[in-house]
């Protein structure tokens, strides 16, 4: 890992990631759940996976995830992201879709994973990904496992002045709540308020791991 000498760095909400088997059963279901269709996004060549995507506001949005059944794995030297390649996972998948963590982006991620070590919280190493013409740094594990089962949010950096959100669809989405579960809540939190970011979960509470979004399209409320 680099070591920042950076002491100061921000860091916000970036996006809600829901995972599901296929990216139509995704789509499908959550067009069950909020009447909204998300447009298309585009492939991760270096995970082969693809997604849909639709902006939660001018910053953040939310993406629905799934493997790629036409992408090349035959030389990938770490598992998909968000256990996508977990065979557990698969097997809630299989059963319904489900948000399976969030990002959080920062203006200097090592410096971030400095500060969230110091807790405890083992967040993964910089790697470079792609999607199009977007390039980013994110903190993946490489086998594919996530801090604190996904509770604890991933962490990614985009260069300066991208904000890819810009190019999304605005389908009146927000995100108006989201709630966070887990056996080690006080390490959650106490990760979280390293980062300065404690405020962006509205509950942090001890429990089975689990996340839980309310969202918002119009009058209109669901969750995920």
């Amino acid at each position: 890992m680099v070591v920042s000498s950076r002491s100061t760095f921000s860091c916000r909400f970036d996006h809600l990631v829901i995972c599901a088997q296929s990216l139509d059963a995704g789509v499908e279901w959550f067009a069950a759940r909020s009447g909204l269709q998300l447009p298309v996004g585009g492939h991760h060549p270096l995970m082969g996976t693809h997604n849909h995507l639709s902006a939660l506001g001018e910053t953040g949005f939310l993406e629905i995830i799934a493997t790629d059944p036409l992408a090349d794995r035959s030389a990938a030297e770490s598992a998909r992201w968000f256990m996508l390649d977990n065979a557990d996972h698969q097997a809630q998948l299989a059963i319904a879709p489900k948000l399976t963590t969030w990002v959080v982006a920062t203006d200097d991620l090592d410096a971030a994973l400095d500060r969230v070590s110091a807790c405890g919280i083992d967040a993964g190493e910089p790697v470079t990904q792609t999607r199009g013409e977007l390039t980013w740094r994110i903190a993946l594990r490489p086998d594919g496992s996530m801090a604190c089962d996904g509770v604890f949010p991933v962490l990614m950096q985009w260069p300066a002045g991208t904000n890819p959100v810009s190019r999304m669809q605005d389908q009146q989405m927000r995100l108006e709540a989201l709630q966070l579960a887990h056996p080690d809540a006080d390490r959650v939190l106490a990760g979280m308020q390293a980062l300065g970011i404690a405020d962006l979960a509205s509950v942090v509470e001890s429990g089975d791991a689990g996340l839980r979004a309310t969202l918002r399209v119009g009058v209109s409320r669901f969750i995920v």
